[in-house]
């Protein structure tokens, strides 16, 4: 059993290494060097933590690289593995996206670049996927895909700012030498040269003609929602240029030793995309209180996360398997209980929640008294707020991962 159990570790190995390897090949291909460069990501992520966007610049990172996965001991082994999966599984989608697109017959240009400089900057934007209609109404949609564990309700801000960024781009830089095609001979071309060597379609030389807009399409392992449309938006553009500028601005500055990491603006409240963060380890945000890991409470503690983290797998297995039950039981048009030995099942309609569209009782109700003051003031006596209560959170800290020795 010892010895399958190496070969299992092995195999995981190979696998690890082979997944940061492609993440690294894919890298250098598609974005090349992103410490000479801001990225629209790197907007996006600067307009919530500047710290984090910074260190990125910075080539502060707790992933391995590829040759260093021999060494990693079977924890580190399992930790790298699983974010990578998370990680990678977006380029997976997006490389089955890209052939359902192209299977339709739409003109598609895939990772379509942008390269300017402003106030001394180098910036660029990869857009994932751009579509293009010409003809008597020309179009051009651009599809940024998000790979999401669960589809979210609304957008991070720092995915918007990545699309208003892409889109303030395009439009700005239509008719400018600006454009690269990856694979092909297109380099620093125009929009419309670019479409027009691609395909041969014509697009005017001035891009407000054109319907433009961009999207995001959001994708779970079983769902794909898409947000948007948003459209060309100058002030926002001026805001991602700032803030491409402030981030090589304060690289520049902790090079030279006249700034601090630590001193640099970081996300302040709760946000998700913490868990994600390379550079959490030393985050001013978690100042704590380190406690021994061998003693009682730090034990605890690490059981506690063990078991919440067993709580979100599980919560996922249930879910879907009771999606498979509910698809078969549809499927065989049941309407009756289905049973086991021990337990019966049956699919039910619950009704919705009742709530209270507060502007409409204000609409309906200033109709009627005629004092729009006088219906809030009276709706404000009613309101009853909920108690207060407390939240454990429970978040990863992503530091370098050790060798085994």
């Amino acid at each position: 059993m010892p010895h399958e159990n190496l070969k299992a570790q092995g195999l995981l190995r190979l696998l690890t290494q082979g997944l940061l390897a492609h993440a690294e090949q894919k890298t250098v291909c598609e974005l090349g060097d992103r410490s000479q460069y801001i990225g629209m990501s790197d907007i996006g992520k600067g307009m919530e933590c500047m710290r984090a966007a910074v260190a990125s610049k910075l080539g502060l990172s707790a992933t391995p690289a590829a040759s260093a996965v021999a060494g990693l001991d079977p924890d580190a082994l399992a930790r790298t593995l699983s974010r990578q999966i998370i990680l990678q599984r977006g380029h997976w989608q997006e490389h089955g996206i890209e052939k359902a697109l192209t299977a339709t017959g739409v003109k598609l240009l895939p990772q379509l670049e942008i390269c300017i400089e402003h106030s001394g900057v180098p910036i660029k934007a990869h857009l994932d996927f751009t579509l293009v209609w010409g003809g008597r109404r020309p179009a051009v949609r651009i599809l940024e895909l998000k790979s999401n564990e669960r589809i979210p309700d609304s957008l991070y801000a720092s995915y918007e700012a990545q699309l208003y960024g892409q889109m303030g781009l395009l439009y700005a830089c239509w008719g400018e030498p600006c454009f690269s095609v990856p694979e092909t001979e297109m380099e620093l071309v125009t929009f419309p040269q670019a479409v027009q060597a691609m395909f041969g379609v014509t697009l005017p030389d001035s891009p407000n003609t054109v319907d433009i807009e961009a999207w995001v399409l959001s994708i779970s392992l079983s769902e794909v929602r898409p947000f948007g449309p948003y459209l060309a938006d100058e002030m926002m553009l001026a805001t991602c240029l700032q803030t491409a500028v402030a981030i090589w601005r304060a690289a520049e500055d902790i090079r030279a030793g006249n700034l601090e990491l630590n001193d640099l603006y970081y996300c302040r409240g709760f946000h998700p995309l913490c868990d994600w963060c390379d550079v959490n380890a030393d985050c001013p945000k978690f100042r704590d209180i380190s406690i021994p890991a061998d003693s009682a409470c730090g034990l605890e503690l690490e059981e506690l996360a063990i078991l919440k983290e067993r709580k979100t797998a599980l919560e996922g297995r249930i879910a879907e398997a009771e999606e498979r039950i509910k698809q078969t039981y549809r499927l065989i048009g049941g309407q009756d209980w289905i049973s086991t030995e021990d337990h019966r099942f049956r699919i039910a309609t619950v009704a919705g929640r009742r709530t209270l569209d507060r502007s409409q009782v204000v609409d309906t109700l200033t109709s009627l008294i005629g004092d729009e003051l006088k219906v809030e003031a009276a709706l404000e006596q009613c309101e009853k707020a909920g108690r207060s209560h407390e939240r454990l959170y429970v978040s990863k800290i992503n530091k370098p991962l050790k060798s085994a020795a």
